[in-house]
């Protein structure tokens, strides 16, 4: 089982009814990267704030995931942005890594290796088994600066959290590590997920910080939530192969994938049906209709059997609108659907049959659904997601 790291962040103001000026500017940076193999996030913050504290917690922040993108260990790049900075610089650094290469396959707990860095940062919020664990770190003095590390596993089911140092500062109320380690485990019993641990702890900090008098303003807060779970995958076929003879391998394809199988096109759902020799049935109309999507069908051994093109099309365009459709779209058609189920997984493979329909091809010839697959995962990767495509 390969593990995922569910990630959500965000940086906020204190009290949203304050002014914001142009010197008056959130100066955290959070930078996550991941692959199958590797996971890590940055979280970079200058206590001043203003423009010119923004920039510098992005200089770091970019220098240090340069450095890990290309194979430094963490404490290594901590090291080495810190040689950087000038003296009297003041940054907050936290960095996570996790090395999913180095599970551990034969081992029950399905555990990987993990390496946090802090360098004037608050420690990491970690909840294993229901339980909030505080880490024994090993702690040292870098050019003046105070650094903890340490290195652990991760296992399925665990939760996490970085902040920058602002939210442990709330007035008039006494809020340090334990507190937010009970608070985080509070949430968790109930498995959230990274979204929700992440609107429980800002909307906690918010409660216990009154907005103060002029001119006293609160500093702004960046946290970042995480969530170990198992890596959720997808394949999609879309379009015959151009050669024939490729039906029966492009479909061993689709059923070896142990996740959701999708078909997306009218002539793909009948050769399907045909080699698994099932019925290939058209569902119900839906109580809101199927409107400007073409229906569904039902084939047994595949999840989603949608129409092709237009359906590929409408489904990019409900991803690109996620914040509004996510919440107000209740719509069962086949756009929707496939929309859904794309953004549940963090890897995705799509097989794209390049047979020609001269209805469906480009000015050059090109079938119309090789450019909307392409379109597609460019929303997809941009939201993080893995994707990979294979023509045939």
């Amino acid at each position: 089982m390969r593990l995922w790291i569910e990630v959500a962040h965000q940086s906020v103001r204190a009290h949203q009814s304050l002014p914001r000026s142009g010197k008056d500017v959130c100066a955290s940076v959070t930078s996550t990267f991941q692959t199958e193999e590797l996971f890590f996030a940055v979280l970079a913050s200058v206590p001043q704030g203003g423009v010119a504290g923004r920039e510098q917690a992005t200089r770091v922040s970019d220098e240090v995931t340069a450095a890990l993108r290309q194979g430094t260990l963490p404490d290594a790049a901590v090291d080495t942005a810190l040689v950087a900075l000038p003296q009297t610089a003041q940054v907050s650094l936290a960095i996570l890594q996790v090395e999913k290469g180095r599970q551990a396959y034969a081992c029950k707990a399905h555990a990987c290796e993990a390496h946090v860095v802090e360098c004037d940062a608050p420690p990491l919020f970690l909840v294993q088994d229901g339980q909030p664990v505080l880490l024994p770190v090993v702690e040292e003095i870098v050019l003046g600066h105070l650094v903890r590390q340490c290195k652990f596993s991760l296992r399925d089911g665990d939760h996490l959290a970085m902040v920058s140092e602002g939210f442990l500062q709330p007035r008039g109320w006494r809020w340090g590590w334990p507190d937010i380690a009970v608070a985080v485990r509070r949430w968790t019993d109930v498995g959230c997920d990274a979204d929700e641990l992440l609107g429980a702890l800002l909307r906690t900090y918010q409660r216990l910080n009154p907005e103060p008098p002029p001119p006293l303003r609160l500093e702004d807060v960046t946290v970042v939530a995480m969530h170990v779970r198992p890596m959720r995958t997808a394949t999609v076929w879309t379009g015959p192969p151009v050669d024939a003879a490729q039906d029966e391998a492009v479909l061993r394809m689709l059923m070896a994938e142990q996740g959701e199988r999708i078909i997306c096109g009218g002539t793909t759902a009948q050769i399907a049906a045909r080699l698994l020799d099932a019925k290939l049935e058209t569902e119900p109309r839906p109580a809101s209709g199927w409107e400007e999507v073409p229906p569904t069908f039902r084939l047994e051994g595949i999840d989603l059997v949608t129409e092709g093109l237009i359906t590929l099309r409408k489904a990019k365009e409900r991803i690109g609108r996620l914040a509004d459709w996510q919440i107000t779209d209740s719509r069962e058609n086949g756009a929707t659907r496939l929309a859904r189920a794309l953004l549940a997984a963090d890897k995705l493979h799509f097989i794209v049959g390049l047979a020609v329909n001269p209805q469906q091809v480009d000015d050059s010839g090109v079938p119309l659904r090789k450019g909307a697959v392409e379109d597609l995962m460019r929303e997809l990767e941009a939201r993080g997601k893995l994707v990979s495509v294979e023509y045939v």
